[in-house]
């Protein structure tokens, strides 16, 4: 029986179901007559989303003047739209938590994804993007894809690996010639099972190919880039190894790959892509340093990683 991405989900929908306290948020984030304080004393249910919650608001990555220390206050300042991104963020890793480390490097995934996230919000800030904050849950999130084939199709997820080491072809490409789709798609369809707005379906599903996007085709430039300079700032790490183990890698200290030029590679040759959006390279040097300053504390918050100092 071919697989497709709607099946990945239908065979066993409990394999991807959200943590109830995060459902419950999504379903609230619709009611129109819900509020801060009925999302408070939702997650404070919840006493480790509370607490990963509350550091996020506290810390740079929002940049608030004055500590935030309730849970309502913290809803009424980011909003219910950003709040429920957030818990949906911090609760995708538990759902593939159990995915074996010899099928996926799973440091190395939220790292990429984490860093991915932090360059697409501060593009879609430069480009005007209203409510950009969102930008940062797509980053996060567009490669979710992957987790739900190595989840769901185990075997075939290691033949696209191997084949991949063997050619080092284009993965999307490796996808549809074994599975019949990408992870692009399963990705943007796990992500409309989870009540992602359809913006950002839309971003996540054309995220390699963002000209072929009808709905929200800046969103869909956007995190085409961001990825794009994510995976370069990598290239730029496994170029110049350490002989210590570093999850964090380049993307702690970018300015290496700055000063060889290699995300100038990254930016797409079509300046569609980036230039008429109000882009320019000179922005992409302070976006890059900004997000690598941002990048250690969040990734801590949303997903602890092993020491840095392991050899």
């Amino acid at each position: 029986m071919n697989q497709t991405p709607q099946s990945l989900l239908s065979d066993n929908i409990q394999l991807v179901s959200l943590p109830e306290v995060c459902m419950q948020v999504q379903v609230m984030a619709e009611d129109p007559n819900c509020g801060a304080d009925d999302l408070g004393r939702l997650i404070a249910k919840d006493t480790a989303l509370t607490s990963r919650l509350l550091k996020l608001v506290n810390s740079a990555f929002y940049g608030f003047s004055s500590r935030v220390e309730t849970v309502s206050r913290a809803v009424s300042l980011v909003g219910i739209a950003e709040l429920r991104n957030i818990t949906l963020a911090a609760s995708a890793a538990e759902v593939f938590a159990d995915i074996p480390g010899d099928l996926m490097d799973m440091v190395s995934f939220w790292r990429h994804s984490v860093f991915t996230g932090l360059v697409a919000r501060k593009l879609a800030a430069e480009c005007h993007v209203l409510h950009h904050e969102r930008l940062f849950t797509a980053g996060l999130l567009h490669d979710v894809g992957r987790l739900l084939i190595f989840m769901r199709l185990p075997e075939q997820a290691s033949e696209i690996l191997a084949s991949g080491r063997e050619d080092h072809g284009d993965l999307c490409e490796l996808e549809r010639a074994i599975l019949g789709f990408d992870h692009a798609e399963a990705g943007a369809e796990l992500l409309h099972h989870w009540k992602l707005p359809p913006a950002l379906c839309s971003a996540i599903r054309h995220h390699h190919a963002p000209r072929q996007a009808s709905e929200a085709p800046l969103e869909a430039a956007i995190l085409h880039l961001a990825n794009a300079i994510t995976h370069y700032l990598e290239l730029s790490d496994t170029q110049h190894p350490s002989p210590y183990y570093d999850p964090y890698g380049a993307l702690l200290n970018p300015r290496r790959a700055l000063e060889e030029g290699l995300v100038v590679a990254a930016i797409p040759a079509d300046p569609e892509i980036w230039q008429h959006k109000g882009l320019a390279k000179a922005d992409l040097e302070g976006i890059i340093i900004e997000s690598a300053h941002d990048f250690d504390e969040v990734l801590d918050l949303f997903y602890p990683l092993p020491s840095r100092s392991m050899t």
